[in-house]
């Protein structure tokens, strides 16, 4: 199976970008990227892995290692969901190479990630990542009771 970019193969488009690899259960991570590319513009080395009910996870691992093998450093994978499967790759392939990974994906911390990882790296980068995605979450119904600028 291939890397999924905007149905091309494969390629990096510009060197000494590190890479953002999504793991998803399914297609959404396909429909992150083409989402976030509708708010901040075309995504430069962005790969989404949709793990698909029928795939063997030995072939979903081989498909991911080969991106991750070639690479730039300081490459993030960010897996959907936390002691899914999708993060337990990432974490074996964290383990094996150079690259961060993290889980909880969602649209702010792919935003996010792609405006981070040319500035932090490693353990800074990780840390400005979560604490971005964690910031987005909001309960915005109590936030507008409470604000006073709200019109009853």
């Amino acid at each position: 199976m291939k890397s999924f970019k905007r149905g091309c193969e494969f390629i990096l488009e510009k060197e000494n970008l590190p890479c953002i690899i999504l793991l998803t259960h399914g297609n959404w991570g396909q429909e992150l990227i083409k989402s976030a590319e509708m708010i901040c513009g075309t995504l430069k080395n962005v790969y989404a892995f949709p793990l698909q009910p029928a795939q063997s996870i030995d072939d979903y691992m081989v498909s991911i290692e080969s991106v991750v093998k070639t690479a730039p450093k300081g490459s993030i994978i960010i897996a959907d969901l936390f002691r899914g499967t999708t993060s337990n790759i990432a974490a074996a392939i964290s383990a094996k190479y150079d690259v961060i990974a993290l889980s909880g994906l969602n649209i702010a911390m792919l935003i996010e990630a792609n405006e981070y990882r040319a500035k932090y790296k490693g353990e800074e980068l990780s840390e400005k990542l979560i604490e971005k995605a964690t910031e987005n979450c909001k309960n915005i119904g109590k936030i507008l009771r409470e604000s006073k600028y709200l019109m009853k």
